[in-house]
């Protein structure tokens, strides 16, 4: 039965991610490169895969690290966003860390500041990091997305995320944006309009199933592509 049931909702996704690509895909598409033709001026997209290397992040319940699920989904976001035109730059492309040759001790500080040196050198840009969520409980599920205080663009464009995720693939997600605190490190010293988006939660067993899928993982992508060509059109992820 447990079987017969993971078969349906892989089902499900698959027409779900067909008809979400069928649906707004080619348009924004078509909107994307004719305003990168006719010479607008969209801002650089920093895509920023969470952990890596000897950080791995938290882990599924499949055993899946979490910074695997970041990169696959910071990957497919930054193939949509190539395709339409627009200049990506990547903090991580594979399986590495930024601080892997800093002493014991302060290679995660050493990691955060690279990847903060890395927003630094982009002008006009727009920042994102792809995360995933845990909590001691099991029930929590959803994606929650923070933003970069400094920067009412961010609030902008994490809303209108949230409101495609629950719209494209979580109706029952009722989780508000909120602004980053000084916990959160690069979005607290944010240079440029950010946000950070924790796709889910791997300590929920739906949803950590969901989450190692890779179709969910291209609706993922897909869905903040959405959001994101949404704002470039509009002017407001410019600086």
């Amino acid at each position: 039965m447990k079987g017969f049931l993971l078969s349906i909702v892989a089902l499900i996704l698959t027409v779900s991610l067909l008809l979400l690509a069928a649906l707004f895909l080619p348009a924004l598409l078509r909107k994307s490169q004719a305003e990168a033709v006719a010479g607008a001026l969209a801002p650089t997209v920093i895509l920023d895969a969470g952990h890596g290397g000897r950080d791995g992040g938290a882990t599924a319940r499949d055993g899946t690290p979490e910074k695997e699920l970041n990169l696959d989904v910071t990957l497919k976001l930054a193939a949509l966003l190539r395709a339409a035109g627009y200049h990506v730059v990547l903090t991580r492309d594979a399986d590495y860390a930024l601080g892997e040759g800093a002493p014991v001790g302060k290679r995660k500080q050493a990691d955060l500041a690279g990847r903060l040196a890395l927003m630094k050198a982009q002008e006009n840009a727009l920042f994102i990091s792809i995360h995933m969520n845990t909590y001691p409980g099991e029930s929590c599920r959803g994606t929650q997305i923070w933003y970069a205080p400094a920067y009412e663009t961010a609030k902008t464009l994490a809303a209108d995320l949230q409101t495609a995720v629950k719209a494209h693939l979580q109706p029952e997600n009722h989780r508000k944006v909120k602004a980053a605190t000084s916990a959160i490190y690069l979005l607290h010293r944010a240079t440029c309009p950010a946000i950070l988006i924790e796709c889910g939660f791997l300590t929920n067993p739906q949803e950590s199933a969901l989450l190692c899928t890779p179709d969910y993982r291209m609706a993922l992508a897909l869905v903040i592509f959405e959001a994101a060509a949404k704002n470039f059109q509009a002017g407001t992820c410019r600086n």
